[in-house]
């Protein structure tokens, strides 16, 4: 891609951003349509388009595939806050903690269709895994796979791994059939880290779930400051565990997105709150990364967001640059420290190298 390709995608998917260089709309490119769409913010670049008035200075195809996607999110998301709505209900006498995380909540957040979901993730404690299961089974849930367009039943042995290595369940999956949404998907979690992760951890988060109202609905979900922390740990997750980056699947912008609708809805006392919780959940590093990525690719320039992150990482400059692999517990860096040159990479593992402890050189990977 051109550099002002790459420029104008970035302004596409900044929908918080008030500046808008109308120049770089002749860069309106099938690469750029497509970038838009592999990360999942074609309908967001609609609203930036249609807010901008600008709609009639990019051409046909590009213009009519952004809104017939903004249309399509808008009809899936009446069908998902449908099952979101039963699901709420389903949760409401289980006994319980168990909250609802991501899409369940952000897709209301968002301008009206910027934000979809494939799926309800919950977070509850290991031990109750099996009551939820059981819940579920019981309204007509199957745990399987969509493959092909079809819901196949998994066998025990993908239930079982997927249980103890993993920290998730085998999604639990019902036909619900409704326009745009013909399965619902609910993903179990009882970790936050690539691997069945700490109970202390999860304990402390689903001590304080609360309830947010999403029109007439009241979701389960974290506490606010726990909500971001969560997601900065599952977009830290993706980004830095080996095979994510192996399936291309660690920097799809909309996990970021997320992070910069949040940051920029909360007030200095707020982000200082969130840092002292995510202090107390020893995720510090974990949260400051998240948002200097975030910042570093949406332009964020207030100080009382970058400050805080950069002091804590201050010293471990490779923090947000670092990869591990869990099959050989081996960890690589970056040699592209820019994440808007990485954002843009066909391969980001050729760009890894092995990060030898207590050395200064690394081997290329």
């Amino acid at each position: 891609m051109k550099s002002e390709e790459k420029q104008l995608f970035l302004q596409l998917c900044r929908f918080r951003d008030e500046g808008f260089d109308r120049a770089l709309l002749q860069y309106a490119s099938p690469a750029v349509l497509g970038h838009l769409f592999f990360n999942r913010m074609q309908a967001a670049a609609y609203g930036v388009l249609k807010q901008q008035k600008a709609l009639g200075l990019v051409s046909r195809e590009f213009r009519n595939s952004l809104r017939e996607a903004w249309e399509k999110n808008r009809e899936k998301n009446q069908s998902f806050f449908r099952c979101v709505e039963g699901l709420a209900r389903l949760l409401a006498g289980c006994g319980f903690p168990a909250a609802m995380l991501k899409g369940a909540l952000l897709c209301s957040l968002y301008p009206e269709g910027y934000r979809t979901a494939n799926d309800v993730d919950l977070l509850v404690m290991q031990k109750d895994v099996t009551a939820l299961g059981e819940l579920l089974t019981a309204a007509g849930f199957i745990q399987g796979y969509i493959r092909n367009g079809e819901l196949v039943p998994a066998s025990r042995r993908e239930i079982i791994e997927s249980r103890m290595m993993r920290g998730e369940t085998v999604p639990y999956i019902r036909e619900v059939n409704l326009p745009s949404l013909q399965y619902l998907e609910v993903d179990v979690n009882f970790s936050i880290d690539y691997k069945n992760g700490s109970e202390v951890l999860l304990k402390a988060m689903l001590e304080r779930t609360t309830c947010r109202e999403v029109g007439k609905i009241r979701i389960p979900t974290l506490c606010a400051e726990d909500f971001l922390i969560h997601l900065c740990g599952h977009l830290h997750k993706e980004a830095s565990t080996l095979p994510w980056v192996q399936m291309k699947r660690d920097m799809t912008l909309y996990k970021f997105a997320d992070i910069y609708l949040l940051l920029g809805k909360m007030s200095p006392k707020e982000i200082s709150e969130m840092f002292g919780r995510a202090g107390e959940l020893e995720m510090e590093k974990v949260c400051a990364g998240a948002v200097l990525q975030t910042a570093e690719l949406f332009g964020l320039k207030e100080t009382f967001i970058l400050e805080p992150a950069r002091r804590i990482l201050k010293d471990d400059k490779n923090w947000m640059h670092r990869v591990i692999s869990p099959a050989d517990n081996k960890t690589y860096v970056y040699r592209t420290k820019s994440l808007s040159d990485r954002l843009f990479m066909e391969d980001r593992e050729k760009n890894l190298r092995e990060e030898k402890k207590n050395a200064d050189t690394c081997h290329e990977r």
